[in-house]
Formats: structure tokens, C-alpha cells, sequence
């Protein structure tokens, strides 16, 4: 009772962040906590503490295993040949993962369920507490610096790290990755990204991991889609891209083990799982997973190649972010402002183009590869596009002339000059809830044309059946399906269609994933977080509320117990077996005076189990 309830004390006086973050770190279940006391016996489950100690480092589980042996804080650091500051700050960290308990007037105190893990974990052949006290050396590393080859081909894997995330933004923002139930984008859009970015899945994978957590994507219901932070990321340039993606792969490390990973990538050369796994030797699978994943997204950013830390990888982990950048842009090839265009309609960027001319071109332009040259095809699609955003031909013309290191071909200007003669010719938009709803009942978009044979064409397209398209008159078709899917069915069998809002001017619209309406984004929680709960619900004086809560538990377990009684000047004591407690008493048979007592709950001072 008394370790409990000491917790139980201490728990309520943390901070509100440090108790949200011991509920999913010793996997708590909140439904079953009702009060501090609660919180504090889910803590002290066996399971729970395991859970904690095994992300313990070997230096903090050194400490606890000698804490066991009824140690004082000065005498820990003679037993383990420590510095006290080393020491301190293992048992800081134990108090605050609520595995010790120091009044400050004593030997350190592990909670009752240490013993019982070590001994289960000694029984498996795992490390004991004898093991874990021995001074040890960790896996033998050592120190590397770069080489200028190691640091070649660091540039070049950052920029082709940068240059498939910024692929995939590209794909996601033409049409969104559907998401599985555990939170990765489906097979089929791996591979559709992957083919976008010539690259692999599990590639895309990384790279998506490093988006996310870059914020450069949304996951919004079941669908990821570019964000418009990764919108302004793709218009920065190359260096500045990867500063966002190296700095957040950093901040990312789980805090459980980012110093020693830190530490390891500082001097220059190890085998991090190797290490890691030293470092926290009954973690397992908890370490050794995220520890392959940052190792991963390491290599594919540059930070590391096969191991061994890049120059402004290890500036990265210093701390010199900026520092970092820099000298990864002094690397990195000249980019481009001009382009050649050729009669073929493609555009060639004999290097790397700015972003600037990245995002331009990708507006008028389908993008066909990117190497050491970067090649866009420019078509009857992509120069409606452009049109729909507002450009005119004459813009496009005068922007691919200002560009071009060879002028504009004349098979160029001819397909923007037909391109501009056709946009607008068949126009997609959404019925309203006006009169032509109720000209056209259940229909929630329009097909119109000035061109009467193109609407006739139109509607007998048999590419074109799951639309239920039905005519209003000659120059006007309707739907049941959203307007969106209308326009982006009537692109992909090649009609020049565009876009309009309710006054008839072009809007872009977006392509949306197939499976967009199987899932809605889930609704926001109304309840209250069980940290809230508990402030909410907790009773004030912690004493009292412990005493109701253990007369409530016996009571429930019919368990007898012996109280005290505070009455003026006296006191008394009685063991009785606990039938109810209400209206703020407690009512029992007293074996003893074979009579039963009603207690007043206010008068009890002491509850303890009886005998």
C-alpha cells in the first residue's frame, strides 16, 4: 500500500506532458483509470515495468540493478565505479519513468515489480543483474572522416534523395496515395510513385516516411496528399530541400535512443544496429527497429554511406544545420535557367533546372525523366492546363521564348496556337442548388459545348458509360457523379475539356484518389484525455482520497482491514470485514465484538489490510 500510494502522490504532482507521456509508454489503458491510484497500481503491473525497462540504456539499468541492494544515492556511485553526476542522472531518469522512489532519507527504493523482471529476464538467458553492474566496453568503432569520395557520392545520394521525394510530391499532388490501415500508402501507388520518380517502392516508402515527418504531406481520411508546406518546399532550392528533410530525420530519432545514435553518426564510422543493440540490451525488436528505419533514411539523405558519416552529415549532427546546407550546395552541379526546345516538343534542361524553372515548366509540360538532363514533353493536355490557370498563348509563347537557348520551333507554336483555338470547347461544372437543380433532379453536374456534334459524340462514348450521362438539350449533357470525376473521365479519353466555376470562369481541378469515399477522416474526439480526466476527477487531498479508495477496494473484495479512528483526542482502532461505503460511511461485522459498525469516513485515519 505504502509504494503505491507513494506513487500515486507523485504522480499527481507531475507535470500534465509528463503524465501523457507515461500512458503510452507503459501502454496504460485509460478506460480502466479512474483516478491516480488506479493510474498508479497500472504502473506497477509487472508487464508494465518490463515494458519500461527494457528501453532502459545499460548505464541506467546498471544503476537499477545495484539500486536493488538497498544502496544510498552517494554509495551507488563507489558500488559502480561511476562519477555521481553519471549516477544522478540515471536515477533521475528512473524516477521519471516511475521505476524508483527516493524520499531523499534512504536507500533508493525500485518499485516492487524490478526484482521479479530482472530474475524472469536472468531465467531467459538475457542480462542479470550481476552482468549489467560489470564495467563493459562498448562495441569497438572507430573514428573515420570523410573521404572526398565518400563525400561525391554523399551529394549525390542527397540530391537524388531530393529529387525523388520532390517526384513523388509532383505524382501525389496530380492524384493522392490511398493509405492502408496501418498508416502506409497502398502497393499499386508505391509502384505508381515509384515509376514517377524512376525509382523503387521501398525507396518511396523512405522517402515518405522523410516527407512526413518534414510535413511536407497530409494524410487526410484514408488518402496522403501534398501539403502546402511541401508546395513551398518544392519551389526552395536543392540544398534548402534537403535542410528541411535532414533536420526533420533528426528531430525524429525517438528520444529513447537519440543520444547514442547521435553520438555513434559523430564519430564517423559503426554498425548503429550493433551498437544500439549493446546500448540497450533487452530492448530488442523496440530498438532495433527504429534504429534500421533512421539508419535507412541516413543513407538514402546522405548523412551516412554504407556507415561511414559524410562531411555535412556530421555537420548536421552536430548541430550546424545551415553549416551543413552549405556545404552540400558547394557540391552539388550548377543548376539551370534555360532550356533547349526541340521540334519533337520536348524541353531539354542540360542540368539540374531551378526550382523556379522546375515549377514553370511542370505547369506547361509533362515531366519525362530527370538525370543529368531534366526532359519535359509539352502537349495539347498540359498546354490546356496552362491555359485553365490563366496563362494565354501568347504568355506561354513569350515564356518559352525568354527560356529557350534555341528559340521556339515551329511545331511548338502551332500546338499552342491549336491548343488556345480548342480550350473551352467542352466545359465541366457542378449544378448548383438553383434552377438548374431543379431542371435537372438528381444531378450533380454538367457537360456543356457550343459544338452540338461534340456533345453528341460525347454522349455515346462508351468509355464514358459509368458517367449516366442524359441530355438537358443539344449542347448539354448531365451526371449523378461530382463534377470532378466528370472532368478528369472526360481527360483521359483525350477531349479538351475544361473546368468553370458558377460564372463560367476556368478552375483547376485536381485529381482525387479512387477510393476517396470508402473512409471519412475521423471525427475529433469530444472526450476528454485520461490526464484531464483525472485532474478533473481528482479529489483534492490525496491522503483522503487514498483512504476512500481502499476502503472501496476492500469493500469490493470483501477483504478485511483494520482502521484508525481520529475522535477529538482519541483514538481507536477496530478490524472489521467491510460490507458497503456510503453517504460517507463505512459500514463492517466486527468479528471481534461480533456487532456490526458504521464508521464515519471522516474520522479514518488509517486503513491497512488486517493481519
Amino acid at each position: 500500500m505504502g509504494e503505491a500510494f507513494a506513487i500515486a502522490r507523485r504522480l499527481r504532482e507531475l507535470p500534465d506532458d509528463a503524465l501523457r507521456r507515461l500512458t503510452p509508454d507503459r501502454r496504460a489503458s485509460s478506460a480502466r483509470i479512474a483516478d491516480f491510484f488506479d493510474f498508479a497500481e497500472a504502473l506497477l503491473d509487472d508487464a508494465s515495468v518490463a515494458r519500461r525497462m527494457a528501453l532502459l540504456d545499460r548505464d541506467t539499468l546498471a544503476v537499477l540493478a545495484a539500486a536493488l541492494d538497498g544502496t544510498e544515492r552517494q554509495a551507488l556511485a563507489t558500488t559502480l565505479g561511476r562519477e555521481q553526476s553519471e549516477v544522478d542522472a540515471a536515477l533521475e531518469r528512473l524516477e521519471h519513468d516511475i521505476l524508483v522512489l527516493d524520499d531523499g532519507a534512504g536507500p533508493i527504493r525500485p518499485v516492487s515489480a524490478v526484482a521479479a523482471v530482472f530474475e524472469e529476464w536472468a531465467a531467459s538467458g538475457r542480462p542479470g543483474r550481476a552482468e549489467l553492474q560489470l564495467p563493459a566496453a562498448a562495441p569497438t568503432s572507430h573514428a573515420t572522416r570523410p573521404s572526398p569520395d565518400t563525400d561525391a557520392l554523399a551529394s549525390e545520394r542527397a540530391a537524388g534523395a531530393v529529387g525523388i521525394v520532390g517526384e513523388s510530391l509532383h505524382e501525389l499532388d496530380r492524384e493522392p496515395a490511398r493509405l492502408l490501415g496501418r498508416g502506409a500508402p497502398s502497393m499499386p501507388d508505391l509502384k505508381r510513385l515509384a515509376a514517377a520518380a524512376a525509382s523503387t517502392p521501398e525507396q518511396i516508402e523512405l522517402a515518405l516516411s522523410a516527407a512526413s515527418s518534414a510535413g511536407l504531406t497530409d494524410a487526410i481520411g484514408s488518402s496522403i496528399r501534398l501539403s502546402e508546406v511541401g508546395e513551398a518546399w518544392l519551389a526552395s532550392a536543392t540544398a534548402e530541400r534537403w535542410l528541411r528533410l535532414a533536420t526533420a530525420w533528426r528531430d525524429a530519432i525517438p528520444a529513447t535512443v537519440r543520444d547514442h545514435i547521435l553520438t555513434a553518426y559523430r564519430r564517423g564510422s559503426v554498425d548503429l544496429v550493433e551498437e544500439l543493440s549493446w546500448w540497450y540490451p533487452l530492448a530488442e525488436d523496440a530498438v532495433v527497429a527504429p534504429t534500421r528505419a533512421v539508419d535507412a533514411v541516413a543513407e538514402l539523405l546522405g548523412i551516412t554511406v554504407d556507415g561511414v558519416t559524410s562531411g555535412f552529415g556530421r555537420l548536421l549532427v552536430d548541430g550546424h544545420a545551415a553549416d551543413a546546407a552549405s556545404a552540400l550546395a558547394s557540391m552539388l552541379p550548377a543548376e539551370v535557367s534555360q532550356v533547349v526546345l526541340q521540334d519533337d516538343l520536348t524541353v531539354i534542361a542540360l542540368g539540374p533546372p531551378t526550382a523556379e524553372l522546375d515549377v514553370r515548366l511542370r505547369a506547361l509540360a509533362e515531366p519525362e525523366g530527370r538525370a543529368q538532363a531534366s526532359r519535359y514533353r509539352i502537349t495539347t493536355a498540359s498546354v490546356t492546363r496552362a491555359l485553365a490557370d490563366g496563362d494565354t498563348a501568347e504568355d506561354l509563347l513569350a515564356y518559352l521564348e525568354s527560356i529557350s537557348l534555341t528559340g521556339v520551333p515551329q511545331p511548338l507554336r502551332y500546338l499552342v496556337s491549336e491548343a488556345a483555338s480548342r480550350f473551352g470547347l467542352v466545359r465541366v461544372g457542378t449544378i448548383r442548388a438553383s434552377a438548374d437543380a431543379s431542371a435537372d433532379p438528381g444531378r450533380s453536374s454538367y457537360i456543356r459545348s457550343d459544338d452540338a456534334g461534340l456533345i453528341a459524340a460525347i454522349s455515346v462514348d462508351q468509355s464514358l458509360v459509368a458517367l449516366g450521362l442524359r441530355p438537358s438539350d443539344e449542347h448539354r449533357l448531365t451526371s449523378r457523379i461530382e463534377a470532378a470525376t466528370v472532368y478528369w473521365a472526360l481527360h483521359d479519353a483525350r477531349y479538351a475539356v475544361v473546368a468553370e466555376d458558377d460564372d463560367g470562369a476556368p478552375l483547376r481541378i485536381r485529381r482525387q484518389p479512387v477510393m476517396r469515399t470508402a473512409l471519412a477522416a475521423p471525427a475529433a474526439s469530444t472526450e476528454p484525455d485520461l490526464v484531464s480526466r483525472l485532474r478533473a476527477d481528482d479529489r483534492g487531498d490525496t491522503s483522503s482520497a487514498w483512504l476512500a479508495k481502499q476502503l472501496e477496494i476492500a469493500v469490493r473484495d470483501h477483504t478485511p482491514v483494520t482502521v484508525q479512528l481520529q475522535h477529538g483526542e482519541r483514538r481507536s482502532t477496530f478490524t472489521i470485514e467491510p460490507v458497503s461505503l456510503a453517504g460517507g460511511r463505512l459500514r463492517g461485522l466486527d468479528r471481534s465484538a461480533d456487532v456490526e459498525r458504521t464508521l464515519p469516513l471522516a474520522m479514518i485515519t488509517e486503513v491497512r489490510i488486517a493481519g
